[in-house]
C-alpha cells in the first residue's frame, strides 16, 4: 500500500482553515448586524433635541429597526434559497452601510429613520448566515458553529449598549453611525473575499403576495406593541393594529399553505 501524499494533511489543514475563517467571518458580520438593534438606545432620550422633532416621532428610530429586521429575515431567507446565500448576504451588508452612511451624515428624524430602516433590513444577514455556516463548517464544529452564530442576535444587542453608551459620552453621536459604517464595510469586504459563493440556488419564484402580507401584519403588530404605552393600550389605534395584524397573519397563514411555492413552509 502506498504512504499517503506529504500534500494530504497539508490539504486538509488549509481546507479546515479556511472554514474556520469563513464562520469567523460570519459570526462577526453576524454580530454587526445585531449591533444595531441597540445602537441608538443610548441616546434615545436625546434624540428629539437632536433630531429636532417630538418624543413620539424620535422613538420611531428604536422601532424602524425593529420592523426592518422582523420583515427582512423571512424575505432574504427565501432570496437565498433562489438565488444563492452569498449574494444575498453581500447585498445586506452593503445595505447596512447605506444606512449607516445616511444616519451619519443626518441631522433630522425623515433621513434618520430611513438610514435606521436600512439597518434592519440588513438583520436579514443573520439567518442566512445561519443556514451557510451549516454547509461550510466541518462535522465537529458545525453545531458549535450554528450556535454562536444564533447566539449573536442576541449577544450583539447586549454589546451594542455598553459599546453605544461610550461612543455616545465621548464624541459627537453621528460617530455612532460613523463606527456601525466602518463596522460594515469590513462586513463586506469579508463577505466578497472570505464566504465561498455555494451554488446552492433552488428553482422557484418569490412569493410576492406572501411577502407583502407578512411584512403587513408583523409591522402592524409589532407597532401596534412598540406604541402601546403611548398611545395607550385600550386606544382604538393600539387595538387596530393589534388586532388587525393578528388577522392579516391568520390570512396570510392560510394562503401560505394553499400556496405550492410558499415564502415560508408552515407546515415544515
Amino acid at each position: 500500500m502506498s504512504s499517503p501524499s506529504p500534500a494530504a494533511p497539508a490539504a486538509a489543514t488549509r481546507s479546515g482553515a479556511r472554514a474556520v475563517a469563513v464562520i469567523v467571518v460570519l459570526g462577526f458580520s453576524s454580530l454587526c448586524a445585531a449591533l444595531m438593534q441597540s445602537l441608538v438606545i443610548p441616546i434615545q432620550s436625546e434624540l428629539p433635541v437632536l433630531l429636532g422633532t417630538t418624543p413620539a416621532n424620535a422613538s420611531w428610530v428604536v422601532t424602524a429597526t425593529l420592523l426592518g429586521g422582523a420583515v427582512a429575515m423571512p424575505v432574504t431567507g427565501r432570496l437565498a434559497d433562489l438565488y444563492g446565500k452569498k449574494p444575498v448576504m453581500a447585498v445586506s451588508a452593503v445595505v447596512l452601510v447605506l444606512g449607516s452612511l445616511v444616519c451619519a451624515v443626518s441631522d433630522t428624524v425623515g433621513p434618520v429613520l430611513v438610514g435606521r430602516m436600512l439597518q434592519g433590513v440588513a438583520m436579514g444577514y443573520i439567518p442566512v448566515a445561519i443556514s451557510m455556516v451549516r454547509e461550510v463548517a466541518p462535522p465537529h464544529l458545525r453545531n458549535t458553529a450554528v450556535a454562536g452564530i444564533s447566539a449573536t442576535l442576541g449577544v450583539g444587542g447586549a454589546i451594542g449598549l455598553p459599546l453605544a453608551a461610550w461612543i455616545a459620552q465621548d464624541f459627537d453621536w453621528h460617530m455612532l453611525f460613523w463606527v456601525s459604517a466602518a463596522l460594515a464595510a469590513l462586513m463586506t469586504a469579508g463577505t466578497l473575499t472570505v464566504v465561498p459563493h455555494v451554488r446552492d440556488g433552488h428553482p422557484g419564484r418569490l412569493d410576492l403576495v406572501g411577502a407583502l402580507g407578512l411584512a403587513v401584519g408583523l409591522v402592524a403588530v409589532l407597532v401596534g406593541v412598540s406604541k402601546g404605552n403611548d398611545w395607550g393600550w385600550g386606544a382604538g389605534s393600539t387595538l387596530g393594529l393589534v388586532v388587525g395584524g393578528v388577522v392579516v397573519l391568520l390570512a396570510w397563514g392560510a394562503y401560505e399553505l394553499r400556496h405550492d411555492d410558499p415564502l415560508v413552509d408552515l407546515r415544515t
